[in-house]
């Protein structure tokens, strides 16, 4: 595999100066995410861990024992928030879905290995001990899944 410098990094990992309309893009998510989290229901921001960017938001399905989607949001690790992605939400609860997408600490303040372990944290849910694993499992029916949805018995 050919090494490359970093300016050649920087500018395959660069979207917004590969992609002419990028802010429009970003502009939309950030008007149909607040949209998205309007129209609820959504529970947000729910720690699950005590680090930084460590919550997620739960959008909950419409109806009990639904699938969950685990959307972990873009950025190359080093832009953008949970709630920059709420608008994927809707989609998939229409469909019968809960929706969680986590949260995460950026790049360069950690390093990618820490972001994966936040991500397993995140994943972890009910075997974890935090506010949203408890919350996770106060409220998994209440979110249309089965409490043994996040982890195996």
């Amino acid at each position: 595999m050919k090494q490359q410098d970093g300016d050649w990094h920087d500018r395959m990992y660069n979207n917004r100066a590969l992609v002419p309309d990028s802010a429009d893009y970003l502009a939309r998510w950030a008007a149909d995410s607040r949209a998205a989290r309007e129209a609820g229901p959504c529970e947000l921001d729910l720690a699950y861990g005590n680090g930084p960017g460590e919550t997620l938001d739960v959008f909950p399905a419409p109806s009990a024992q639904a699938p969950v989607l685990l959307f972990i949001h873009g950025g190359y690790w080093r832009a953008l928030d949970k709630s920059d992605h709420s608008f994927i939400a809707p989609a998939f609860t229409r469909d019968g879905a809960c929706v969680v997408v986590p949260n995460y600490a950026l790049c360069p303040s950690v390093t990618v290995p820490q972001i994966v372990l936040q991500m397993v944290r995140a994943v972890a849910g009910p075997t974890a001990t935090s506010s949203a694993s408890a919350a996770i499992r106060a409220t998994s029916r209440s979110w249309g899944t089965r409490p043994a949805a996040s982890s195996p018995r």
